[in-house]
């Protein structure tokens, strides 16, 4: 399983060399910009339902067993090992929660995409002020009619006065 999953990867990353990007601006042909806008929604849900604390949702949006999260130096295995070890209490300790995506690039190829965006997480965390500025990269699943994350990887830190608004 793993040796699949990371052939799969591996194969996703080439691509990534050989092909440009399915921005969100151009039109590569209809399927793929459709692809691409579904892709990047379903980036943009994640964010809103983590902002929002609303668990079914993220549910829905996470692949179950086959999710793999490495957030700093951290990895959970699997959307429970992530939901109770690590989102839920963190998510309960922030209150005021912004956590906002941005500059979504997006890769479609067959049923894998691949995300990279930039993101913004303001929230009052224990009494203080957070204001994190960050990068990540997620890969997505075609299930059906519809994407999941597979994979996702954050980092971030204090926001600097030379970080984009």
């Amino acid at each position: 399983m793993r040796l699949a999953s990371l052939t799969l990867l591996a194969g996703a990353l080439i691509a990534t060399l050989a092909t440009p990007a399915a921005t969100l601006g151009a039109q590569p042909t209809r399927q793929a910009s459709g692809d691409a806008a579904s892709v990047a929604a379903t980036v943009r849900a994640l964010f809103a339902a983590s902002e929002r604390n609303d668990m079914v949702a993220l549910d829905s949006l996470y692949a179950g067993d086959s999710l793999t999260i490495f957030e700093g130096a951290g990895v959970n295995r699997g959307w429970a090992d992530y939901r109770d070890h690590h989102l839920a209490p963190e998510l309960k300790e922030m209150k005021n929660l912004r956590y906002q995506p941005a500059d979504l690039e997006v890769h479609v190829e067959g049923g894998i995409a691949w995300v990279l965006f930039r993101y913004a997480l303001k929230a009052d965390v224990n009494g203080r002020a957070a204001d994190v500025f960050g990068r990540g990269t997620a890969i997505l699943e075609r299930r059906g009619t519809r994407w999941v994350v597979r994979h996702m990887q954050t980092g971030g830190r204090a926001r600097r006065p030379t970080d984009p608004a």
